[in-house]
């Protein structure tokens, strides 16, 4: 008997959910090209961000910068990318994303940066919430909260491409943040909802700037964070690791215009998801993290 995809036993807005990549986000679609944008992505040199790197590649990026803290896993995936994308040039820099001074230095060093990924993140050894190690606990903070709002800080303050242009920042949150499923990574789950809610906001407040802003759960994919988790290969049927890859790259395009600002899945089947487009726009209370309550009235 096959595992199960505990991916499909959650709620969700679509009738459908995707282990795997499928057409409609395709980074081969035209309209979904990125052709000649620099995209940034922190965390790219592995797992779930080295797709993402590879799939705005086959979007057309012409530049794709990677931030991670392994510069051999990085070396290997300028190599592989460029071998494999002739026309597009892999940037790459050593530096933790708690770093604050060397991540503005390299933000600005880069110059023009139209599509931010915030991938990096760290996840604490698993505990009831009060056996979680202090300085664990403050760690996540800092990697997966402060790194990427000065990170995203410092890419909003970077002129557009061109006047009117739009920027698209994207923050890989968890889905564990909406359910308490068993003790182990409440204080991890605690710093992607904290994220998750400034995403949020930054989409809201700085429209006028032309950021649009996006939270998601990437996948449950067998990567060395699942297995830093205390994961095994045969313990549950994973999602494909690409399938986030490219729904990263949908959501730079219009057709996801209409869900900037939310916390989404990337396994939602997304045409099904903009056959609700009219219910989503007009309740701004979809497809956030808040508070649900019948009515007092």
């Amino acid at each position: 008997m096959a595992p199960p995809n505990i991916g499909m036993m959650f709620p969700r807005p679509t009738k459908d959910y995707h282990p795997e990549p499928y057409a409609a986000i395709s980074p081969s679609r035209s309209e979904l090209s990125v052709k000649g944008q620099t995209v940034l992505i922190t965390g790219g040199a592995t797992g779930i961000g080295f797709e993402t790197a590879k799939a705005f590649a086959q979007a057309g990026a012409g530049t794709i910068a990677i931030i991670a803290r392994s510069e051999g896993p990085m070396a290997k995936a300028k190599e592989a990318i460029e071998n494999q994308f002739s026309a597009t040039k892999v940037l790459t820099y050593s530096a933790s994303i708690t770093d604050h001074p060397r991540v503005n230095e390299i933000i600005n060093e880069i110059g023009t940066i139209d599509i931010l990924v915030s991938n990096a993140g760290v996840m604490h050894k698993h505990a009831a919430a009060l056996d979680i190690d202090p300085e664990e606990a403050l760690e996540a903070f800092k990697v997966n909260v402060l790194g990427p709002l000065n990170l995203i800080r410092a890419f909003v303050k970077l002129p557009p491409r061109s006047e009117g242009a739009e920027r698209t920042v994207i923050y890989t949150s968890t889905a564990g943040i909406a359910f308490v499923a068993h003790p182990g990574p409440a204080v991890y789950n605690a710093s992607k909802s904290a994220m998750t809610y400034l995403m949020r906001c930054i989409d809201s407040e700085y429209k006028a700037a032309g950021i649009r802003a996006f939270a998601f759960h990437p996948a449950i994919a067998f990567t060395d964070m699942a297995i830093a988790a205390g994961y095994k290969e045969d313990q549950l049927s994973y999602d494909s690791p690409a399938l986030p890859a490219h729904f990263a790259v949908w959501l730079c395009s219009a057709e996801a215009d209409m869900v900037k600002g939310k916390m989404l899945w990337a396994a939602w089947d997304v045409e099904q998801l903009r056959e609700k487009q009219e219910t989503i726009e007009k309740d701004p209370s979809q497809l956030v993290m808040g508070l649900t309550m019948d009515k007092l009235v």
